[in-house]
């Protein structure tokens, strides 16, 4: 991010790291869309639903820039931060993480269980702290279920992915920013990589042959 003082946008969460002292602060916010830097100072912009956009046409400015504008930002506003401080490689590697879990909350469901049966086995399981399943949803036009991995830090690692209820488990290997997907048949109990589309890869390749 820039260090003059220019605004950047940067969702759910910001870092001030210290090449020096190999050490990390990290800001998760709960909403905020950007911040700016400069003199050692990280200064976040605390602005919330405008009450119209104002967007240029052209050359003709909609908002004027030398005058406040009132109904900008209306209404109380709550911000809320978790900062937290330590090494390097440690923060960076899990604060996406984090800041997923500050930022989508849980649904709440009305449910009322028996007592009888046995706890079911958990759905799915990541094998480290740093990867993360960014989707787990209904396929397009099939009955299978896509789960979506995402690397988040740039450096190439190696989880484990497994599904207990199924008796699945695989080792996935991701690039730096690599999203990776798969297509889980729970009939079958097979999982099978797919491109972003959900398209098999595999007769993708044969096909190209």
């Amino acid at each position: 991010m820039p260090a003059n003082g220019s605004e950047a946008i940067s969702q759910k969460w910001q870092a001030l790291v210290s090449d020096r002292d190999e050490c990390v602060l990290t800001v998760v916010n709960d909403g905020i869309y950007g911040s700016d830097f400069m003199d050692g100072e990280l200064r976040l912009t605390l602005l919330r639903s405008p009450g119209y956009s104002g967007h240029p046409i052209l050359d003709r400015p909609i908002m004027r820039d030398d005058r406040f504008s009132p109904r900008i930002d209306q209404g109380e506003r709550v911000f809320r931060f978790w900062l937290e401080p330590g090494p390097t490689r440690h923060r960076l590697n899990t604060i996406d993480r984090q800041a997923l879990a500050h930022n989508e909350e849980p649904y709440v469901l009305s449910f009322f269980p028996h007592g009888s049966g046995e706890q079911p086995l958990p759905g799915v399981i990541l094998g480290d702290n740093t990867v993360l399943m960014t989707a787990f949803k209904c396929g397009e036009g099939s009955s299978d279920y896509v789960i979506r991995l995402f690397e988040p830090t740039g450096s190439a690692r190696t989880t484990k992915l497994s599904i207990p209820a199924l008796g699945l488990e695989c080792e996935v290997s991701l690039t730096g920013f690599e999203i990776r997907t798969y297509r889980l048949n729970i009939r079958g109990r097979t999982l099978e990589q797919t491109d972003l589309m959900e398209e098999s890869i595999q007769l993708k390749s044969q096909e190209s042959v």
